[in-house]
């Protein structure tokens, strides 16, 4: 606020007479008033900027946690790619108003704050003058404010969908070739993007007239000005000095003004893309942690359904299922695909949300169980495999880190992989692709199960989990699984009765109810759904020998 005094000292100094040496002291202010400026704005900018990393930080690793937290019906609505475009993208939206944007809304605040009362003592009224247009600018920056979060919350909805088609064609890739629908695909996007085009070219309208509107009002005060301070000079109200220096700090109420417009368009679309972030913040998880966060020293494993009703979405899927699994039993379960056996069995780990009084893990309700005891317990290897982008070793020891090389070889054996692993280059130490791209779909079969087996759960499911496997080495593995078996509650789902024969307890599912219970051969003597499902089977396996 000093330097235009300066120059309002050093003007008027002109008109009389002065020497040098004063002029070279006024000169010598302006430069250090000059370093002074340069040195707090780097302060701020270096503090400011900093915070907002901070923040953003802090604000990315909430989002994941949420993301970690947040059950399983929340991922059946929300696609993965936008929820990708969330975390990055509307991050960095809402970043630049936490860093850029607080700092020159302070700006703007403190200039006008300060450069207006030192107007005024130069001429209020010529500060009346100069503030005319001001008025209309508070219009035209809330009139173009509200376009520009409506358009921009358009981009981010259509950037989101473009998220989500190319995750989806990068997951599918093999798809997509095998049907030769790359050019299909590819009309698509272009379509997708082309929209995103559109929206982002009525933005960029929008926006690139703002700041020539704001401009305008600008020269128009300043025209004001200098036809109200021409004549104020002539009058001899003020020195040229006087109207050099009111110049000047109109001249500071410029950059601030067009920054305002710069940050009412950064907060309209950090706080759009904030409205986004906290969709998923504010989301509340289906299932609710329960009071008791630790098992029983000596967990037992047994399992009761209790009159239990379960749908998805108002869709029945299971109906009135009475079954009790005791401790260190092994229950087959068979039934046509869409009877409800996977659903039955992810109840187990609380995957959905349940009533209570119809799932009970060791006479307890599983609403009393907190997640993470209660998941502890459980190994569950499911029918669609899932291979993170790490070393073999690592899949392994997913849910058992610090694990030892040995511990992983042991499970790796008994999951009837550990010959094949050693022959990849790296052995166990060899990196695996994208979901496992690299392996066989019977290996990443072969890897799941040696990973749910180093986990020492005390109830192993095995959902569908030697479907892509050979029914030699599926044989193998259940010899193997033989020995971990006596300590442990198994629940076997499968369409091969080859592989649920041996099971203590059978249970035969149709269209979620239970309508044939007991072991193999009381199955077989009912001469029911399994019985015809055993004899269709055995037709097959002598037509595959013949042939």
């Amino acid at each position: 606020m000093i330097s235009p005094r300066i120059v309002q000292k050093a003007i008027d100094l002109l008109q009389h007479s002065f020497q040098m040496t004063q002029i070279r002291n006024y000169a010598l202010m302006i430069i250090a008033v000059a370093f002074a400026q340069g040195f707090f704005l780097f302060l701020m900018r270096r503090t400011i900027i900093v915070a907002s990393r901070e923040i953003e930080n802090d604000l990315r690793n909430d989002l994941f946690w949420k993301l970690e937290e947040l059950s399983s019906s929340f991922y059946n609505q929300m696609p993965t790619g936008d929820i990708m475009s969330r975390a990055t993208n509307d991050m960095n939206a809402v970043r630049s108003v936490l860093g850029p944007g607080i700092a020159y809304s302070v700006n703007t605040i403190m200039a006008f704050l300060f450069v207006i009362p030192m107007m005024i003592t130069i001429s209020p009224l010529l500060t009346a003058i100069a503030l005319i247009p001001f008025p209309i600018m508070a219009v035209i920056v809330n009139r173009f404010g509200k376009a520009i979060n409506k358009r921009y919350e358009k981009i981010q909805a259509q950037l989101a969908a473009i998220s989500t088609f190319v995750q989806e064609n990068l997951s599918g890739i093999a798809i997509i070739r095998a049907f030769v629908r790359e050019k299909h695909q590819m009309e698509k996007f272009y379509e997708l993007n082309e929209d995103y085009l559109h929206k982002n070219l009525s933005f960029a309208r929008v926006y690139a007239a703002f700041h020539p509107v704001l401009m305008l009002i600008i020269g128009f005060a300043v025209v004001l000005v200098l036809l109200g301070g021409g004549k104020l000079v002539i009058d001899k109200t003020i020195s040229i000095g006087e109207l050099t220096a009111f110049m000047l700090y109109l001249g500071m109420l410029v950059w601030p003004s067009i920054a305002l417009g710069w940050v009412v368009g950064l907060y309209q679309q950090g706080t759009a893309s904030m409205k986004r972030i906290r969709h998923i913040l504010d989301a509340d998880p289906d299932i609710v942690d329960g009071q008791i966060s630790l098992f029983p020293d000596q967990p037992e494993g047994k399992i009761e359904y209790k009159n239990l009703n379960f749908s998805y979405e108002e869709t029945p899927i299971l109906e009135n299922i009475n079954l009790t699994i005791h401790p260190q039993a092994t229950l087959g379960i068979l039934g046509q695909t869409g009877s409800g056996k996977t659903t039955l069995v992810r109840l187990i780990p609380h995957l959905y949300p349940l009533s209570t009084g119809q799932l009970f893990i060791d006479e307890r309700d599983i609403n009393e169980y907190q997640l993470s005891a209660l998941r502890r317990q459980i190994g569950y290897v499911t029918q669609d495999t899932f291979l993170f982008s790490d070393t073999i070793h690592n899949n392994i020891a997913f849910a058992t880190p610090d694990a030892s090389r040995e511990e992983v070889i042991s499970a790796a054996k008994i999951a009837a992989i550990h010959t094949e692993i050693l022959e990849f280059p790296e052995g166990y130490d060899s990196y695996l692709g994208e979901r496992g791209i690299n392996l066989s779909g019977g290996q990443k079969q072969r890897v799941s199960i040696a990973r749910a087996i180093l986990a020492n759960p005390k109830i192993l499911i095995l959902d569908d989990a030697f479907s892509a496997l050979d029914t030699y080495t599926e044989d193998s593995i259940l010899q193997n699984l033989k020995k971990i078996f006596p300590d442990k509650t198994v629940i076997l789902i499968s369409h091969r009765i080859s592989t649920l024969q041996n099971a203590d307890h059978i249970i035969v599912l149709e269209r979620g109810k239970i309508v044939e219970k007991g072991s193999h051969d009381a199955l077989l003597q009912q001469d029911g759904l399994y019985a015809h499902i055993y004899q269709k089977q055995l037709l097959e396996l002598e037509i595959e020998s013949v042939s």
